[in-house]
């Protein structure tokens, strides 16, 4: 990841397939969760994003904003009739990369991420996950930032969503 904590967050502006268009700069003055998803079809995904939907929904204290390399017809088939309170943003691929992906360094799973996808495929069958249709990259990992009131990255993780600590930082910070 080239985006750390302590850095200015990147700015980027893209259309959500829910919210209208979203511009990063607009959030100054208030806490974001900027989270990266990899696609809809991914059973992890779609795991973790009902995670990030119970998050939200009960209350977390920044405002969200989730990526994903769905395109914008599969991301909003998915989130159709699970009333999303935060943009979905559909990105498209730009010089080999995915624009926002690659504008936050958020590249292929780590060898420390993937255990964590392992333990967390089986809970995403466990809960009835299937994996849908293929977009994206397979080898995408997912990350997720917090960005403070003035746009410095106050948390950044590459990987499966971690709901506990990304909670509890939320919490205490």
């Amino acid at each position: 990841m080239t985006v750390k904590v302590g850095d200015e967050a990147p700015l980027f502006e893209a259309d959500s397939v829910n919210m209208g268009h979203v511009s990063l700069e607009e959030y100054r003055g208030r806490r974001v969760l900027l989270v990266f998803g990899r696609y809809f079809g991914c059973p992890v995904c779609q795991y973790d994003f009902d995670s990030l939907l119970e998050m939200h929904r009960g209350g977390l204290s920044a405002e969200v904003i989730y990526v994903t390399q769905s395109s914008p017809e599969s991301a909003g088939a998915y989130i159709e009739s699970l009333d999303v309170g935060f943009p979905v943003l559909p990105v498209e691929k730009r010089d080999g990369g995915y624009s926002i992906y690659y504008d936050y360094g958020v590249s292929r799973f780590s060898i420390t991420s993937i255990t964590a996808l392992i333990r967390r495929s089986r809970e995403a069958r466990g809960s009835g996950k299937v994996h849908g249709p293929y977009e994206g990259s397979e080898t995408q990992s997912p990350a997720d930032f917090v960005i403070n009131e003035i746009g410095k990255v106050i948390w950044a993780h590459l990987g499966v969503l971690e709901p506990e600590k990304l909670s509890s930082f939320l919490r205490g910070s």
